[in-house]
């Protein structure tokens, strides 16, 4: 209910689009019912005066059924365009209000989350929300307002007709679709998280195709993957079947109805207590009454499948807000923070009991030079996830300190530790748009003269020269346009503009050919001026530029000290040979 009362409040943007909607659709139902009904009354009425050789009035009844006619029908087409309109604009919000979620998430929740499910949350369960207005909210208020009405003008005719088909109405409208919602709950939910494990193992399957192509795994990944199509497709057949039972019970009532209103007037007829003509006219009347409450099973069909939707989607929003409220207890008093020192002290983690990083602790101060070494393993980048908040903080504390003033780093919203904290990761991605907006990532509101500077100190200039459209050029997606030397130098130039107050670098020169890692070299060095840096490498070229080594083994700091003063251990030397 609760989720329900949340969807309803998504619907306020759009609620006089949604209403009028819902009145042209309780006009379509109604105009339907009184033309079936006298339509009914018109042609018992003109046989019958054809029988007894009487004349009777044509015209009024004729031009009634007519109006009512072009009432339905553009009533009909009014509703289709005003309801649709209003399902497309509150989507499109959705959507925007999703993404804007997504990006509020710290960088735990989106590190510790499949990246195909939270695309299957962009994509399915918002589509599945676009059946919350037309297929479950609409007939439930359509049903509102249409059903009192009928039964007042039935009434009028006959009280007893009227609560036989008050009666089929609870029946299809009430009892049945809470008997097929409480029963289809549960299938719900297994159908939603099938189907997000569908996508997602899709998802994987089509990213590792050539490591799959390599260990001939494709036919057990594809084996896997059927399996769980034939597990989803299960759940959407029982809820198919449901409703095609729904369907029948439906009819079922519905002629059972109009069988006992017409067992119920016919002694009336035959007593002359009512007119011979009303028997086909409250008979039919009965039969359209149903229309307003039809559609309402299919609804509690679909409402279960929308609400567990919707829980995905709102358990983003809460970690979000949630989040938002943790970073907005701890930041406001610590804006000021320029140019801190980084402690880290007594960091432990762990993988499934297994220990990444045992008691870890040292400080990074203002402006200086520190780089983390040790064999695979051995947990840098553990340590280095860790400080760029990508991974949860198991046990020990990281905190940011300036003149007294003192935060702990996992209270830092995403934005205000991109101020402090910038990596630059071995695998840098370039989105597919121009240098420019590459740029722009980092510094919205750089200038042209600024991004400029940046690519020089970058060591980017002779490339850049050559380029005809300058900062305009396209890079591709994924920087496929550029070479890994010069993805490396961009992401590089981005961090110029950022001109963060602490640099991590994993492994900088990985990976390059010696001029490019030269080029790289420059470049860092330019970025390492005015930063702290924090670096994993175990290039002698950058280790002599650091003022201080880390030496990782197994999760512990076994030595620290300069390069020159670790050269004297052999293990250390032979550690920081290149491969």
């Amino acid at each position: 209910m609760h989720n329900f009362i949340r969807l309803l409040k998504l619907c306020r943007p759009h609620y006089k689009a949604m209403l009028l909607g819902t009145f042209l659709a309780t006009i379509t139902v109604l105009a339907n019912v009184g033309l079936l009904a006298i339509s009914g009354w018109f042609l018992a009425s003109m046989a019958a005066a054809g029988i007894a050789g009487t004349q009777m009035n044509y015209f009024t009844p004729a031009g009634t059924i007519r109006f009512l006619a072009i009432v339905r029908t553009a009533s009909r087409y009014g509703e289709r365009l005003v309801t649709h309109n209003a399902t497309f604009l509150m989507l499109s919000e959705i959507r925007v209000s999703v993404f804007s979620t997504l990006s509020k998430l710290n960088n735990v929740d989106l590190a510790m989350s499949r990246s195909a499910d939270l695309v299957n949350r962009l994509q399915n369960d918002v589509d599945a929300l676009d059946k919350f207005y037309l297929n479950v909210l609409l007939p439930m208020l359509v049903a509102l307002l249409s059903v009192p009405i009928i039964m007042l003008f039935m009434s009028a005719y006959n009280a007893d007709v009227a609560l036989i088909c008050f009666t089929g109405i609870v029946l299809i409208g009430v009892v049945l679709p809470a008997f097929l919602s409480a029963k289809l709950n549960k299938n719900s939910h297994k159908e939603t998280q099938l189907s997000a494990q569908l996508r997602s193992e899709l998802s994987d399957t089509l990213s590792g195709l050539r490591e799959l192509s390599i260990y001939q795994a494709r036919e057990q990944q594809i084996a896997k993957c059927d399996d769980l199509s034939e597990q989803y497709n299960q759940q959407l057949f029982i809820r198919h079947k449901a409703l095609a039972n729904t369907d029948g019970l439906s009819l079922l009532v519905v002629q059972l109805a109009m069988i006992a209103s017409i067992v119920t007037i016919a002694p009336l007829v035959y007593s002359n207590a009512m007119v011979n003509v009303e028997l086909a006219m409250l008979s039919l009347f009965v039969l359209a009454s149903f229309e307003s409450v039809l559609l309402l099973p299919n609804a509690f069909i679909e409402l279960p499948n929308v609400l567990k939707a919707a829980e995905r989607l709102f358990t983003l929003e809460d970690k979000a807000v949630n989040a938002n409220t943790q970073y907005d207890a701890a930041i406001n008093n610590n804006l000021a923070l320029q140019n801190p020192s980084l402690t880290l002290k007594n960091i432990s983690y762990c993988y499934d009991k297994h220990p990444a990083l045992n008691d870890v602790s040292f400080e990074l101060k203002p402006q200086q030079k520190v780089a983390i070494v040790g064999r695979s393993g051995s947990g840098k980048t553990t340590l280095v996830n860790l400080l760029t908040g990508l991974w949860p903080l198991q046990q020990g504390n990281i905190t940011l300190s300036e003149q007294g003033n003192c935060v702990d780093l996992h209270l830092l919203s995403n934005d205000n530790r991109a101020r402090l904290i910038n990596i630059l990761a071995q695998q840098h991605h370039i989105f597919d748009g121009t240098l420019k907006e590459n740029l722009c990532y980092a510094a919205p509101n750089a200038t042209k003269a600024q991004m400029l500077d940046a690519l020089a100190h970058a060591q980017l200039s002779p490339w850049f020269t050559e380029l005809k459209s300058g900062l305009d050029t396209r890079l591709g997606t994924g920087g496929r346009n550029v070479s890994q030397g010069q993805s490396r130098r961009i992401a590089i130039a981005q961090a110029l503009l950022q001109n963060p107050a602490i640099l991590v670098l994993d492994e900088p020169t990985e990976g390059l050919d010696n001029q490019s890692k030269q080029s790289v070299m420059h470049a860092i060095m330019q970025v390492m001026s005015n930063a702290s840096v924090l670096t994993i490498t175990h290039d002698p070229a950058l280790l002599e530029h650091m003022d201080n080594i880390i030496w990782l083994e197994d999760g512990r700091v076994i030595a620290q000290g300069t390069h020159q003063q670790l050269l004297s251990d052999p293990a250390y030397t032979s550690l920081t040979i290149r491969f």
